[in-house]
């Protein structure tokens, strides 16, 4: 006869899956779902949910590892269109516009098309953000110095290099939460067996 502990940790562990999986359709809207599964392992422990004490302990080193990880994923992206940006040579503007034109890009993208827009919406808004961002920047410097040019090939070069650092962070954050969902199976086929 199995143990209440055996089941629970199935149970545990199937929790684990379906918060890994929707995690993955959240970030697929452009909402940071990779949390998900820390989230629900994070609860386990400070609630002790777990029949067991070394299980409970278990939980909580899995919630720190999870959530480490989703924060990691969170920090890549956001710097890799930082970065993309800046090897272009943006200026503060365009890296504030390549942020913001991510973040409107995101939304209207989901609600134009729901699902995929998300991702397109951000890649597509950081590109342009990071665009608008770098024209005005480079206007401005138009303006008090007449003599400078190639501000709206630079703008374009900027606003391109962002989009591209952006999906390369984006990979790498599915590819985390990706990690994430691959452990969780595994430990609920351990435990089925």
């Amino acid at each position: 006869m199995e143990s209440l502990s055996e089941h629970f940790a199935l149970f545990y562990y199937l929790l684990q899956c379906l918060g890994s999986s929707l995690g993955l359709l959240l970030i697929t809207i452009g909402i940071p779902g990779q949390f998900l599964p820390g989230i629900i392992a994070l609860v386990f422990w400070l609630f002790g949910i777990e029949p067991s004490d070394e299980a409970i302990q278990t939980r909580g080193i899995e919630a720190l590892v999870l959530l480490g990880l989703a924060i990691l994923a969170e920090i890549i992206e956001f710097l890799s269109g930082l970065i993309g940006g800046r090897t272009a040579g943006s200026s503060r503007r365009g890296a504030v516009g390549a942020i913001l034109g991510g973040f409107l890009g995101g939304v209207i993208g989901n609600l134009m098309f729901p699902l995929i827009g998300g991702l397109i919406g951000i890649l597509m808004g950081t590109g342009l953000g990071a665009f608008v961002g770098e024209w005005s920047a480079q206007s401005k410097s138009r303006r008090q110095q007449p003599t400078v040019e190639g501000g709206d090939s630079r703008a374009l070069k900027v606003g391109f290099a962002s989009m591209i650092g952006r999906a390369v962070g984006l990979i790498a954050k599915l590819a985390l939460a990706m990690c994430c969902f691959l452990y969780c199976i595994v430990a609920l086929i351990r435990e089925l067996w």
